[in-house]
């Protein structure tokens, strides 16, 4: 076990759902695949299916999943398993004993502070980003956070992917794929850091997003790419997005059993194409705006969700993956970090293992350097309440309330020195009194992310790359560019 690991281990989850809601729930999401199905518009996918006993029509591309195909396929998955990073230092165990945060993906606009404005990111955001995430200690995966405006459409993701790993040796996380050509790049690549195919089944030193299109859709080429990660056994993440009133039922309940069908579904795709492929259990449900139909990232509603699909990830014994973050304001701030607490919190409580979108508010659109700062100190807050405390003779210190007695110190007593090493010191904000934090210059918690941000990227300097392996990456950039 390495201190990178332990820093993320959370006490035994706590359901806030019993055992019939979630048996509810599962049996209505078998009940919709086997009547209503789901419209997988990849020939490949619908093949292997049919292969595997699915029901799929030869006239349209609707599939429809018996019980037993469903329960047999799922069974094939595996129920743990480990991100890894570039270095084992950095691997991370999904057991269900530790709850780990990831940056998001797709930004299409960055805030400019000292503008107080939008502008249009670009490949260097990718660059900064991964060399502030490789610094954060709870920050535990790095995503490409950006799409990057000055690449051309069709190479942004491969550029984007090659950048994060010259940068951070943690675990990276693939969310913009489309094409199975993106793909076949990006597997090519991670072979070369961990030192070939073979040895990427074996560390999954790279993951990789697939999102379902709600209620019941699986784009054709998403698809596709999903099923190269899953034959080179890069663990994909199925993150089902069906918004409350909208693309699923305005319950709670109703939104959870479209997000169930949906994630089993492609899960079967998974195991009937390459039986044993890692599956993460993803979602980013939400709510919505009753006055507007608008997306609602970190409304209660949405955290609800999150907590739900955790509990329903753990029902199936499937790894997971979950938005715990990605509030709906507009800039960042306060209702950003407010939200974001609130929905992290509550992932923590439930069991959440992979909790995605530090840096990224106004609904995983904008990035924001302070954001993710802030954020990051979240992480680190809820890590420290859901890791709990032991209860030991060492822990009650009964011989020494005893020797201080009534009206003594215990500053200088060498059991405080000791336990001093466990209290969390924040990297922001300052707890000196009123007068000292004024003379330091009154800094509030977005101007010390600030500059704190501008201290790392002067500062950091991450592991580089082998020589020969850098070189090999570039190599297959360039050819992907060509092809």
């Amino acid at each position: 076990m390495t201190d990178f690991e332990q820093r993320f281990r959370i006490q035994k989850p706590v359901d806030t759902m019993s055992e019939n809601d979630k048996r509810m729930i599962h049996d209505a999401a078998l009940e919709v695949m086997e009547t209503v199905g789901v419209r997988v518009h990849s020939k490949n996918a619908r093949a292997v299916l049919k292969r595997a006993g699915a029901i799929v029509g030869d006239k349209n591309p609707d599939v429809r999943f018996p019980r037993d195909v469903v329960g047999a396929l799922v069974s094939k998955a595996p129920q743990k398993i480990v991100l890894a990073g570039r270095t084992k230092e950095y691997d991370l165990p999904l057991d269900g004993t530790h709850s780990y945060y990831t940056t998001d993906g797709c930004g299409v606009s960055v805030w400019d502070s000292e503008r107080c404005a939008r502008r249009k990111p670009v490949l260097d955001d990718i660059r900064r980003t991964a060399l502030i995430g490789d610094y954060l200690p709870y920050l535990s995966i790095y995503e490409p956070m950006v799409v990057a405006s000055d690449l051309p459409e069709r190479v942004h993701v491969v550029h984007g992917m090659k950048v994060a790993m010259e940068n951070t040796q943690k675990h990276l996380l693939s969310e913009s794929t489309t094409t199975a050509a993106e793909a076949r790049a990006q597997v090519k690549m991670a072979a070369e850091i961990v030192g070939g195919v073979e040895e990427l089944r074996k560390r999954h030193y790279m993951s990789a997003m697939l999102c379902t299109m709600s209620p019941f859709m699986l784009d054709g080429t998403a698809t596709d790419a999903a099923m190269v990660w899953a034959e080179n056994h890069v663990p994909i993440h199925i993150t089902g997005m069906a918004q409350a009133g909208i693309s699923g039922p305005v319950t709670t309940a109703g939104d959870l059993v479209v997000n169930h069908a949906e994630t089993l579904a492609v899960v079967c795709i998974m195991q009937a194409h390459s039986p044993g492929a890692p599956v993460i259990y993803g979602s980013v449900l939400t709510g919505m705006d009753p006055r507007t139909g608008s997306y609602m990232g970190g409304a209660p509603e949405s955290t609800l969700l999150c907590s739900g699909s955790v509990q329903m990830s753990r029902f199936v014994k499937l790894p997971n993956s979950v938005g715990g973050m990605g509030s709906g304001a507009k800039i960042p701030g306060v209702q950003a970090t407010l939200e974001n607490t609130t929905m992290a919190m509550d992932c923590a409580r439930v069991g959440g293992e992979v909790v995605n979108g530090l840096g990224v508010p106004d609904n995983s659109t904008l990035l924001s350097y302070e954001q993710l700062l802030l954020d990051h100190e979240i992480a680190r807050m809820t890590i420290a309440i859901f890791r709990g405390f032991e209860v030991n003779q060492e822990t009650l210190a009964l011989d020494l309330i005893k020797k201080v007695g009534i009206g003594g110190s215990y500053l200088s007593q060498m059991h405080t020195l000791k336990g001093m090493k466990d209290i969390m010191i924040p990297m922001l904000w300052d707890s000196d009194p009123y007068d000292m934090w004024v003379k330091k210059g009154s800094k509030d918690p977005i101007k010390a992310a600030l500059e704190k941000v501008d201290q790392i990227l002067k500062t950091h300097k991450p592991v580089p790359l082998d020589r020969g392996v850098s070189g090999r990456l570039d190599a297959i950039v360039k050819d992907f560019a060509k092809a």
